[in-house]
């Protein structure tokens, strides 16, 4: 499944600031941020859904991270 999420991340900072978590906490999982988006998207590609998680690490270093989607992808 593909969880797609809105989040405040605007810089390479505060991208260095996640990325190092992101990896460490959730290591069964792909995803990218794209600053380049207006709401700076963030895609998780797992099995699992993580958004408590995730939600919560951004909130404990000062990010917002709001849910706003899940895609389900069909196994091939």
């Amino acid at each position: 499944m593909i969880s797609v999420f809105k989040t405040n991340v605007s810089s390479d900072r505060e991208l260095n600031k996640i990325s190092p978590l992101l990896n460490r906490y959730f290591k069964e999982i792909k995803w990218n941020i794209d600053l380049w988006d207006n709401d700076k998207i963030l895609r998780v590609d797992s099995n699992k859904d993580w958004t408590a998680e995730i939600t919560a690490l951004f909130s404990s270093i000062g990010l917002r991270c709001t849910h706003l989607e899940v895609f389900h992808t069909d196994p091939f």
